[in-house]
């Protein structure tokens, strides 16, 4: 019995650290309450319906490392007071809060969520 509750109460610990060690080795902060798992989803979902596909400016095969690298470029530089000029700063103008985005009230900021996803999947 003694044993029983012993191996019990030391799995409990093991799985909180483990579970705290999960949410430290993201870096994504959001005040959504969005985990660094559910942003790389979203931001993957969001690149593939609004950003590339077949009715998208850009098709699969473009979406190569320079052409992450230049949409990353543009979602860093969304705010800023002199844009870096790609060609991708019009595209990421559809994800919301964009100016060319629809239906953006009460959505996450999608354009976070993408260039968080571009960050993870190139490794930038």
């Amino acid at each position: 019995m003694k044993r029983t509750i012993g191996f019990l109460t030391l799995m409990i610990i093991a799985g909180g650290l483990w579970q705290a060690s999960a949410y430290a080795s993201g870096s994504f902060s959001s005040g959504q309450g969005i985990n660094a798992r559910s942003a790389y989803a979203m931001g993957k979902a969001l690149t593939f319906q609004k950003l590339v596909c077949p009715s998208c400016p850009l098709k699969a095969a473009d979406l190569t490392k320079e052409r992450a690298m230049s949409l990353k470029n543009s979602l860093e530089a969304r705010s800023a007071a002199s844009k870096p000029g790609t060609a991708d700063d019009q595209h990421i103008a559809v994800l919301c809060p964009g100016n060319r985005a629809t239906g953006c009230d009460g959505k996450p900021d999608e354009q976070e969520l993408v260039h968080y996803y571009l960050k993870r999947r190139f490794k930038f």
